[in-house]
């Protein structure tokens, strides 16, 4: 049986009762198939709509509702290390809900498996009321969740079994990508911005290289954002991505996303910054 708790971000296998539900120490699942074998796996929300998708062994998005059981089977067919996610926002902490399933030869566990996939970016401090935008983005950027796709830095990396493009993309070549080639045009830009609402009327006369290409490059990625967008599958046939961009706009409002894109902005294509960020620590990756 597997549980799909909200309120912990986690799938775990441990039985969760109404007497019980308000526990926060639920441990995550530890799920180990012998290979070969075949499991119905009972899945079960105590709180909000949930779903199960295990894409590398084929299985599609299954829903789970609250109160109401949903099975899937299983079948371990060599032997690896599989992710399985929910697939439908179910609040801060959804990006965190992904758990392993370990299969072996002998059933046994080889080891001692992480108990989490993704850290809890969502408990991360709110950046101050005078933060500027770089130090906000980059909060927003972890707090937000988007860390846990695209990985810490935007480095990306991070693997979405039957998806066009293998991994989620990296984000840390966005400038070139929005043709801002030099750090001294990334400051440029950065500051019209952040400056003002009217800042497309102002960058033609900035001066800055390509300021027509740059506009629509940035606003179509800031569409992006706000729109979502749904990963396309490479084999037709088989299961949905699980790791899709969902449409931030029902949870970021513009300068929140403004913010996190002028972080982005700022680095370099190898994780690194091209402009200084003040006050905010280096911290460890989210994936393990």
């Amino acid at each position: 049986m597997l549980t799909a708790l909200a309120s912990q971000s986690i799938w775990t296998d441990q039985p969760v009762t109404a007497a019980n539900s308000w526990r926060r120490d639920f441990r995550p699942a530890s799920l180990v198939l012998r290979t070969g074998e075949t499991v119905r796996l009972r899945l079960e929300s105590p709180d909000v709509v949930h779903s199960f998708a295990l894409p590398e062994l084929g299985i599609d998005a299954v829903t789970v509702q609250p109160g109401r059981p949903s099975w899937v089977t299983v079948t371990a067919p060599m032997p690896g290390t599989f992710v399985y996610y929910c697939t439908i926002v179910c609040g801060d902490g959804h990006f965190a809900m992904r758990g392993l399933l370990v299969v072996t030869d002998d059933g046994l566990a080889p080891g001692h498996a992480p108990p989490r996939l993704v850290r809890e970016y969502w408990r991360e401090p709110a950046p101050g009321a005078g933060a500027g935008a770089l130090e906000r983005g980059r909060a927003l950027f972890r707090k937000s969740g988007c860390v846990a796709c695209h990985g810490e830095g935007g480095r990306g990396g991070i693997r979405n079994p039957n998806s066009m493009n293998a991994t989620v993309p990296e984000l840390e070549t966005l400038a070139r990508r929005t043709f801002l080639f030099t750090p001294a045009d990334v400051a440029r830009f950065r500051a019209i911005v952040d400056a003002s609402p009217a800042w497309e009327a102002l960058l033609p006369g900035s001066g800055l290289p390509l300021a027509a290409a740059v506009t629509r490059q940035y606003l179509a990625t800031r569409q992006v954002v706000l729109d979502g967008r749904r990963s396309s599958r490479l084999d037709p046939g088989g299961p949905q991505p699980a790791l899709d961009m969902p449409a931030w706009e029902v949870r970021l409002d513009g300068p929140s996303v403004d913010a996190i894109l002028s972080y982005l902005l700022t680095l370099d294509g190898a994780g690194a910054r091209t402009a200084p960020l003040a006050t905010v620590p280096a911290r460890e990756g989210d994936m393990r």
